[in-house]
């Protein structure tokens, strides 16, 4: 009872209340990927004229031109309406004499060729329909990129020791800044901001005391615009309270800063996650296990959404976001178990 009349008037800091700032946008696919196919346009060559003028200048020349004969025997079988020109073989005996066979398709040729062709119809909307997108992933992955075919969706954590919050050099107040300023409304500015911040986690590589990663490729850009939409819903899910701006625009809930009088202390540790879905199969992280390995997926994610348009979709996550709150090793391992210490 003591105990609980000293928790009720006596509060202490809110340590397990997580409020977390996050940054992102998504933009899809890159217009350098699209393409059409080349228009070609095909015209029937013209017979008559080019045989027509051979004989008026071989037999007028030298002969009298001749009435032109043109035998076209009916097949014996019953007389049908309908007619192809597709199927009019034709012979030339001699000059001005024109022998023509094979009336057209008839009734039971033009049943047959429709039949082949309903045939052939059912098979291509089979093919379509059990293949679903899988030819146009099929072409996607054909032309690539310029980090190669499909889509990667990588994600680093990194839990890193911030001695004093209100330095203007701490991870923190870097990111507060850049909240304040960053262009997530376009793919260039949320290029430049995911490469700034993992650039800003490599230069304080000494104050990082765990990290882990994931990667994974996918042939098929829906299923990695899913995997990365779940991984983010993941990691925003760990706030209670967020500083929001995505695409542009402001979804802060938060109230940002503390008032004089609050439990304000200096010194905190801070998790701070990168998320990207970049375009190619080249954007592969290193599984942790030693401080090298930060730098090298660091210095993989600052590399590969800076290539031109391969960017899809980033998320900038980290707590705590509010100035009265502080992490400690434990708040860490209870919410991100996958860390690994380096």
């Amino acid at each position: 009872v003591l105990l609980l009349l000293t928790m009720t008037f006596n509060p202490l800091p809110s340590d397990a209340v997580m409020s977390g700032g996050s940054m992102g946008g998504s933009f899809g696919a890159s217009s350098r990927r699209s393409y059409s196919a080349p228009t070609r346009t095909y015209s029937s060559p013209s017979y008559g004229s080019s045989y027509g003028t051979g004989f008026n200048r071989g037999f007028t020349s030298g002969y009298y031109s001749r009435p032109s004969v043109v035998v076209n025997p009916v097949a014996p079988i019953m007389p049908s309406p309908f007619y192809s020109p597709f199927w009019a073989p034709t012979y030339y005996s001699r000059p001005g004499v024109v022998v023509s066979g094979g009336g057209g398709f008839g009734l039971f040729g033009f049943v047959t060729f429709m039949g082949f062709a309903l045939a052939a119809l059912t098979a291509v909307n089979s093919f379509v329909g059990s293949a679903g997108g899988g030819v146009l992933d099929r072409v996607d992955e054909a032309v690539g990129g310029a980090l190669g075919p499909g889509v990667s969706v990588a994600e680093i954590s990194v839990a890193i020791d911030v001695p004093n919050r209100d330095d203007p050099n701490s991870i923190l107040s870097v990111l507060n800044r850049l909240s304040n300023t960053a262009r997530t409304d376009s793919r260039v500015g949320m290029s430049n901001l995911t490469s700034q911040v993992a650039l800003e986690l490599l230069c304080r590589k000494n104050q990082i005391v765990a990290s882990s990663t994931r990667s994974k490729h996918f042939r098929d850009s829906n299923k990695a615009s899913r995997d990365f939409n779940s991984l983010a819903v993941k990691e925003r899910g760990k706030f209670e309270q967020e500083s929001r701006k995505f695409g542009g625009v402001d979804y802060s809930q938060s109230s940002r800063g503390a008032t004089p009088g609050e439990y304000d202390p200096k010194a905190t540790m801070a998790v701070i996650t990168l998320l990207v879905a970049v375009e190619g199969d080249s954007t592969k992280l290193p599984v942790i296990r030693s401080q090298s390995d930060v730098e090298e997926a660091l210095a993989k994610i600052a590399a590969d959404v800076k290539v031109d348009g391969c960017l899809q979709s980033a998320e900038i996550l980290w707590t705590p976001e509010e100035r009265s709150e502080t992490l400690s090793m434990k708040d860490i391992v209870g919410d991100y178990p996958e860390l690994r210490s380096i």
